[in-house]
């Protein structure tokens, strides 16, 4: 399974959210994108731990604010998860 058939849930989740929703989420994934962040430099020790944390910031927005009722619930620990044992096959 490709990690475009993995994303298409949230896709869609992001087209059904409000614009404000969609426009902290533009912010968090440029933030995430930028290579170089102020946390890496100050606190190297947790540099990865940022990313997982606004990930999960991330998708608490769109499954609140713009996933169906019949949506379970992801955590950014199920997704590595997941396109890990997808990456093995």
């Amino acid at each position: 399974m490709p990690i475009r058939d993995i994303a298409k849930p949230y896709i869609a989740q992001y087209k059904r959210s409000p614009v404000w929703v969609k426009v902290v989420s533009f912010l968090i994934i440029s933030y995430i994108a930028f290579p170089i962040h102020i946390w890496d430099i100050l606190f190297p020790w947790m540099a990865f731990s940022e990313d997982i944390f606004l990930a999960g910031v991330l998708l608490k927005l769109l499954h609140k604010y713009g996933s169906l009722p019949s949506e379970d619930k992801t955590t950014p620990s199920d997704i590595i998860k997941q396109i890990v044992k997808e990456r093995k096959r």
